[in-house]
Protein backbone atom coordinates (compact mmCIF):
# COMPACT_ATOMS: atom_id res chain seq x y z
CA UNK A 1 0.00 0.00 0.00
CA UNK A 2 3.09 2.10 0.59
CA UNK A 3 4.57 1.70 -2.39
CA UNK A 4 1.36 2.57 -3.88
CA UNK A 5 0.71 5.98 -2.37
CA UNK A 6 4.63 6.76 -3.18
CA UNK A 7 3.62 6.24 -6.92
CA UNK A 8 0.96 8.32 -6.91
CA UNK A 9 3.08 11.31 -5.16
CA UNK A 10 6.06 10.69 -7.56
CA UNK A 11 4.01 10.60 -10.44
CA UNK A 12 1.37 13.85 -9.23
CA UNK A 13 4.87 15.38 -8.26
CA UNK A 14 5.90 15.00 -12.23
CA UNK A 15 2.48 16.63 -13.56
CA UNK A 16 3.04 19.84 -10.90
CA UNK A 17 6.70 20.18 -11.73
CA UNK A 18 5.67 20.47 -15.43
CA UNK A 19 3.39 22.97 -14.83
CA UNK A 20 5.39 24.77 -12.45
CA UNK A 21 8.09 25.21 -14.73
CA UNK A 22 5.68 26.32 -17.87
CA UNK A 23 4.45 29.20 -15.57
CA UNK A 24 7.98 29.79 -14.24
CA UNK A 25 9.98 30.44 -17.92
CA UNK A 26 6.41 32.14 -19.38
CA UNK A 27 5.21 29.88 -21.78
CA UNK A 28 1.57 29.30 -20.44
CA UNK A 29 0.11 30.98 -23.60
CA UNK A 30 2.91 30.38 -25.80
CA UNK A 31 1.34 28.25 -28.94
CA UNK A 32 3.48 26.85 -31.91
CA UNK A 33 1.79 28.05 -34.93
CA UNK A 34 2.51 25.33 -37.61
CA UNK A 35 5.35 24.16 -35.89
CA UNK A 36 4.90 20.41 -35.65
CA UNK A 37 6.30 20.05 -32.16
CA UNK A 38 2.99 19.24 -30.23
CA UNK A 39 2.24 16.30 -32.62
CA UNK A 40 5.72 15.42 -32.07
CA UNK A 41 5.32 15.45 -28.43
CA UNK A 42 2.35 13.00 -28.88
CA UNK A 43 3.93 10.81 -31.00
CA UNK A 44 7.15 10.60 -29.25
CA UNK A 45 5.12 9.62 -25.89
CA UNK A 46 3.17 6.85 -27.99
CA UNK A 47 6.16 5.50 -29.54
CA UNK A 48 7.74 5.56 -26.15
CA UNK A 49 5.09 3.80 -24.22
CA UNK A 50 4.70 1.31 -27.47
CA UNK A 51 8.38 0.35 -26.94
CA UNK A 52 8.38 0.15 -22.98
CA UNK A 53 5.28 -2.00 -22.99
CA UNK A 54 6.89 -4.09 -25.80
CA UNK A 55 10.39 -4.15 -23.67
CA UNK A 56 8.41 -5.54 -20.90
CA UNK A 57 6.67 -8.52 -22.44
CA UNK A 58 10.13 -9.72 -24.62
CA UNK A 59 12.28 -9.04 -21.36
CA UNK A 60 10.50 -10.34 -18.60
CA UNK A 61 13.27 -12.63 -17.42
CA UNK A 62 15.52 -10.03 -17.25
CA UNK A 63 14.96 -6.88 -14.87
CA UNK A 64 18.55 -5.59 -15.37
CA UNK A 65 18.35 -5.59 -18.84
CA UNK A 66 15.04 -4.01 -18.94
CA UNK A 67 15.75 -0.81 -16.65
CA UNK A 68 18.75 -0.27 -18.75
CA UNK A 69 16.09 -0.54 -22.08
CA UNK A 70 13.96 2.12 -20.65
CA UNK A 71 16.53 4.45 -19.19
CA UNK A 72 17.93 4.64 -22.99
CA UNK A 73 14.05 4.80 -24.58
CA UNK A 74 13.43 7.41 -22.45
CA UNK A 75 16.72 9.27 -23.44
CA UNK A 76 16.93 9.16 -26.84
CA UNK A 77 13.42 9.59 -27.25
CA UNK A 78 13.68 13.56 -24.62
CA UNK A 79 16.72 13.74 -26.62
CA UNK A 80 15.31 13.76 -30.01
CA UNK A 81 12.06 16.39 -28.40
CA UNK A 82 14.35 18.72 -26.79
CA UNK A 83 16.35 18.77 -30.21
CA UNK A 84 13.02 19.22 -32.55
CA UNK A 85 11.98 22.21 -29.86
CA UNK A 86 15.43 24.05 -29.88
CA UNK A 87 15.02 23.50 -33.79
CA UNK A 88 11.46 25.02 -34.34
CA UNK A 89 11.25 26.96 -31.21
CA UNK A 90 14.69 29.43 -31.32
CA UNK A 91 12.79 32.49 -29.70
CA UNK A 92 11.25 30.18 -26.92
CA UNK A 93 11.65 29.18 -23.92
CA UNK A 94 9.49 25.89 -24.09
CA UNK A 95 13.02 23.92 -25.30
CA UNK A 96 14.53 25.15 -21.68
CA UNK A 97 11.83 23.96 -19.64
CA UNK A 98 11.79 20.62 -21.56
CA UNK A 99 15.53 20.16 -20.76
CA UNK A 100 15.30 20.86 -16.85
CA UNK A 101 12.26 18.56 -16.83
CA UNK A 102 13.81 15.79 -18.58
CA UNK A 103 17.03 16.17 -16.59
CA UNK A 104 15.06 15.58 -13.33
CA UNK A 105 13.03 12.70 -14.87
CA UNK A 106 16.50 11.51 -15.76
CA UNK A 107 18.25 11.75 -12.41
CA UNK A 108 14.98 10.34 -10.99
CA UNK A 109 14.58 7.24 -13.57
CA UNK A 110 18.71 6.44 -12.42
CA UNK A 111 17.65 6.50 -8.69
CA UNK A 112 14.67 4.49 -9.30
CA UNK A 113 16.83 2.12 -11.52
CA UNK A 114 19.54 2.11 -8.16
CA UNK A 115 16.63 1.53 -5.93
CA UNK A 116 15.43 -1.60 -7.78
CA UNK A 117 18.53 -3.28 -8.00
CA UNK A 118 19.80 -2.74 -4.44
CA UNK A 119 16.43 -4.23 -3.38
CA UNK A 120 16.41 -7.40 -6.06
CA UNK A 121 20.30 -7.74 -5.30
CA UNK A 122 22.00 -7.34 -8.74
CA UNK A 123 24.88 -4.82 -8.29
Amino acid sequence: MGIAIAWLVFIFGFGFLRVFLRKRFGIDQEEQAGVPVKRFERWNGAVMTIVIITAAIFLVGSLEVFFFSVFWIFFIGSGVQIYLEWKYLRGSRKYQASIVYFTVTALALIIFITFVRLQTGVL
